[in-house]
This record gives structure tokens, C-alpha cells and sequence, in this order.
């Protein structure tokens, strides 16, 4: 079935893959996130937090303290991804990289009726189509191809990735050899999974686990820079559960040992009002992290950027009441951020937006700044002296005891 439908994300089946919204709540009974809902405008109490109605279904609500995830403020019904301005940019400057295309994955797209679609991740195929993968309530981890290369119209593909355990937040990377390496969510930590065509996979096993991460880790974002891999990554988000909002970095030789690295956000860090579910991407010597962040009356996708991968700056708004942002570049160098939105009667899809300008540095033309594939690091070859520096290297005059 080929959908042009839109999400921010939830995952009603585990904690797990709730990750990136806070949406659904544990009372039982009680009006869900995606809910139908009858009079518009109404707001009601879930776990501390709030749900308001807004085009005929209950979404998370601003009902709480600034900073504090589980209360995001979506965008209106019909208007997923609407770039960041008003009110947002008395507390925050904005960036206007992107423009809104529409929505392209919902429920409808897997014939499900769990109304939830979120946390997507994309690579680009080598005929230039992209594949979407996806955590699909009640499914799991599943995953869709689009019907050309521009990345707006996509058909689900058959069966589940991850098939041997629940599964939440899919990150996907090509690797070099045109293998897909594909991180996920599951028992509390980040794991990695291997396929040669990107639909059937054989589990790798543990990569980053609670214990390594002081925290339990949300979906992670893999980047070559710096002569190696490195890694973003945040606290779980839960339903109806508000935490402080904490992300920190990792490197790695070979993207299967990592090594933690320091908190980013907060106190600790440089991103001082929090970051959740990280995706970065890299032009040049520059890293620009998109995430999700609470400023204010904002809540949406910001980016910040960064020249040694650990101290963020020049932190902007990018699209209100966006979630979970994944982007991916096409040939041309045109490039795409999927990210989640409300779809109308239908719950949470994916959306995507077309930059417009370089989505690193927010200035000139778009770059190839966010493609799928994530490159092995280089190695710096041995240099060999040339015979001219061995000649002005070779001893002016003849060792003692030379002949």
C-alpha cells in the first residue's frame, strides 16, 4: 500500500520504543495520545502531564514547566512540521533551512491499527530510491521503500527486521561494502543487527548498555569524524514520565566498541536546556546535531553545531512541533529530514521537508551534508621519503672509520 501520510513518535508496545514522544500514558482507562476525541480545544490530566485535543485526536499538550519532556506541543492538525516562528523566536533565534513537503508514512502504509509510526531512520538504495525504517505499533521494527528517488511516496515492505525481539528506534547506516548495519532499542540497550540487503537481519548483539551509558539509552546517531565513528545518543524517554532531557556523545574504531564519551546537555555540557533523540550529520570539519529540545513556548526540532563534536553552538529552531529527526541527501545534493507529526484521524506518521540551504551551516546551497551511507574512517598512510630527502637527510661528510 503506498501512503503520503506523517508522525512524532510513541511506541505503545514497550517503554522501549516509546522513546521519543512521551505519549502514551500507563493509567489504565484513561484517553491516550492518538485517541479519538470529540471536542476540540479540551485538554485533560495524564501522569503529571497533559493531553489536549487538537483535530479530533488527543496529542501531548505545553502543560508543564518549560524544559520538562512528556508535555511537547505539537503542531495543529494538517500542519505537521510548520517552521519554528512567533512566539518561538522571543526565547530562541530560528534557521529557516526547511520547507515542508507533506506526510509519507502512517498507519495506513502497514495496515495497521495501532496508530503509531515513529522513530524512522533512512538510507538511500543504490538505484537512488530511500528506505524508511520505522517502529510500527503493534509490529515492531518495520520498514518501507519509496516508489522513486524523490523520497515522498513510499510501500511498506513485507514482514518485521527485527524478528527476534520487540525492537524500538531504528538507525540505520550503509556501510562501505553495502551492508546495512541497523541499531536498535531492546531490555535497556542499544544493539546492532547486520544484513546484506537491508530487510533480513542476524543480531550483533550489545553495543552500548545502561550500565555503560549511566542512563538507559535512547536511539543513537553514527557519523565518521575525527578519524573515527562517533556517536550521539539520549535517555529513553518514557510515557507519561518527565526526565531531564540528557544526551552525551561515543567514538568507536569499528562502530561495534564504543567508548563513552561526556555529557553534551545540561549542566555538564554545552547544550545547557536539554536534547533528545540526536540524529547528526556532518559537512566538512562541522557536526550539526538535530534534536528534539523543549525552549520556552517551542517545542520541536532544533540543531546545534559543533566543530570538535563535543561543545555545541549557534543552537536555532528549526521546525515546531517536529520530533525525532533523521535526514538523508539525495544525488543531486538536495537534502531530506523525515521527522514525526500528527496525521490527522490516523495518530503519528512520518513527514519530510525539503532544505533549502546547507542543513549543517544554514547558509548557500544545499550539500551533500546527510548522506546514508557512513564511510569507514581514513587511514593516514606511512609516508615515504622522497630521494631528494633522503639525499639532504644522507650525513654531509663520511662516518668515522669509513673508507
Amino acid at each position: 500500500m503506498t501512503s503520503r501520510v506523517g508522525s512524532l513518535p510513541l511506541a505503545a508496545l514497550v517503554a522501549a520504543t516509546s522513546a521519543a514522544l512521551l505519549l502514551a500514558a500507563a493509567a489504565v482507562g484513561a484517553n491516550q495520545p492518538g485517541d479519538p476525541c470529540g471536542t476540540e480545544g479540551a485538554t485533560a490530566d495524564l501522569n503529571g502531564g497533559k493531553i489536549k485535543c487538537v483535530g479530533g485526536a488527543w496529542q501531548p499538550s505545553a502543560g508543564g514547566a518549560p524544559g520538562t519532556p512528556g508535555t511537547p506541543a505539537t503542531a495543529p492538525a494538517g500542519s505537521p512540521g510548520a517552521p519554528a516562528a512567533g512566539a518561538a523566536a522571543a526565547s530562541i533565534k530560528t534557521a529557516a533551512i526547511f520547507t515542508s513537503v507533506g506526510t509519507v508514512l502512517s498507519q495506513d502504509t502497514f495496515a495497521s491499527t495501532g496508530r503509531q509510526v515513529a522513530d524512522s531512520s533512512t538510507i538511500r538504495l543504490p538505484d537512488g530510491r530511500l528506505r524508511i525504517y520505522a517502529f510500527v505499533s503493534p509490529d515492531g521494527i518495520r520498514s518501507a521503500t519509496s516508489t522513486d528517488t524523490t523520497g515522498t511516496a513510499f510501500t511498506a515492505d513485507a514482514g518485521r527486521r527485527i524478528t527476534w525481539a520487540p525492537g524500538g528506534q531504528p538507525r540505520a547506516v550503509v556501510l562501505a561494502d553495502g551492508r546495512v548495519r541497523l541499531f536498535y532499542l531492546d531490555a535497556g540497550s542499544i544493539l546492532s543487527a547486520i544484513s546484506p540487503d537491508g530487510l533480513t537481519f542476524t543480531d550483533e548483539g550489545p553495543r552500548i548498555t545502561t550500565a555503560q551509558a549511566g542512563f538507559e539509552p535512547g536511539g543513537i546517531s553514527v557519523v565518521t569524524f575525527g578519524g573515527g565513528y562517533r556517536a550521539y545518543f539520549s535517555n529513553l524517554e518514557k510515557p507519561g514520565v518527565r526526565a531531564e532531557r540528557v544526551a552525551r556523545t561515543a567514538t568507536s574504531p569499528d562502530m561495534l566498541t564504543w567508548t563513552v564519551g561526556p555529557i553534551i546537555t545540561g549542566t555538564a555540557g554545552s547544550i545547557k536546556d536539554g536534547a533528545s533523540h540526536p540524529f547528526a550529520v556532518v559537512s566538512g570539519k562541522t557536526i550539526a546535531l538535530y534534536f528534539n529540545g523543549d525552549r520556552s513556548s517551542f517545542y520541536g526540532t532544533l540543531r546545534a553545531t559543533s566543530t570538535d563534536g563535543i561543545t555545541f553552538g549557534d543552537e536555532r529552531a528549526i521546525l515546531k512541533g517536529a520530533g525525532d529527526p533523521n535526514l538523508v541527501s539525495l544525488p543531486g545534493g538536495t537534502t531530506l529530514l523525515y521527522y514525526g507529526a500528527q496525521v490527522a484521524g490516523k495518530g503519528f506518521g512520518i513527514a519530510v521537508a525539503r532544505a533549502t540551504v546547507n542543513p549543517v551551516t544554514g547558509q548557500g546551497a544545499t550539500a551533500k551534508a546527510a548522506t546514508a551511507t557512513v564511510k569507514a574512517p581514513a587511514k593516514t598512510p606511512a609516508k615515504v621519503p622522497t630521494k631528494a630527502a633522503i639525499k639532504q637527510a644522507a650525513p654531509a661528510t663520511k662516518p668515522t672509520g669509513t673508507k
